[in-house]
């Protein structure tokens, strides 16, 4: 388990007009919440990002260093808001936990191999579950909850309850489906020619045998709502 040390600034400023002024100043505002501890700060947004970069996506534990604390506060970034356009971090979530007691989060997935029913049959391997929700100690956060999945045919499923759990316990669901191998999409080819009973398309003669519409009855049809 990862863990990456940053500095954090006390928020003199609170409120939108404080939160603007610490991102014109190359800081993220974020708030530290648990273990009875409410501090609002900012921290450096390159500093903060270059930590995102280390972890490659894994949780990681941060050890906040925050004034007036006789020792770093050990946090996970339970949310990171993003600008809807640019997508810069514009505010960080810290939970504060203690290391000897369970969390609760959320752990991607990796699906590892090829099935052999997408490799010998043409099957289409589906992912529907990205993430799932586990708890475990802090010190046990895996980095990923890596599973093999080559051995899947045409129509298996994984779901939460085939895959062993190392060192947490799974929150979701046992019946949520992880994994599936559907069958291959058939398309099916153009039918040549028109079909049985098909209309002549406008200006061409009858099929030999077909029966011809009555004369007049085009007129009879046009005529029937008049009057």
């Amino acid at each position: 388990m990862k863990t990456i040390a940053i500095d954090g600034q006390l928020r003199e400023r609170l409120g939108k007009g404080g939160a603007r002024s610490s991102r014109r100043d190359g800081r993220i505002p974020a708030v530290l919440y648990g273990q009875g501890k409410s501090i609002h700060l900012t921290v450096d947004r390159k500093e903060f990002i270059r930590a995102l970069q280390e972890a490659h996506g894994e949780n990681v534990i941060f050890d906040v260093k925050v004034p007036g604390e006789s020792a770093p506060l050990k946090s996970i970034a339970r949310e990171v808001q993003h600008h809807p356009i640019s997508r810069a971090a514009v505010h960080v979530d810290f939970q504060h936990i203690d290391m000897t007691k369970k969390i609760q989060l959320d752990v991607a997935v990796h699906l590892l191999g090829e099935p052999e029913g997408v490799r010998n049959y043409g099957g289409i391997l589906e992912q529907p579950a990205r993430e799932l929700a586990i708890l475990c100690l802090p010190t046990a956060i895996p980095a990923s909850i890596d599973v093999d999945v080559s051995e899947m045919m045409v129509g298996d499923t994984l779901h939460v309850s085939e895959i062993t759990p190392d060192n947490f316990e799974f929150i979701d669901d046992g019946s949520k489906v992880v994994a599936h191998v559907a069958a291959p999409t058939v398309e099916k080819a153009p039918v040549e020619g028109a079909a049985e009973g098909e209309a002549p398309a406008e200006g061409e003669a009858p099929a030999e045998g077909a029966e011809k519409p009555e004369e007049g009855a085009s007129e009879e049809k046009k005529g029937e709502g008049e009057g």
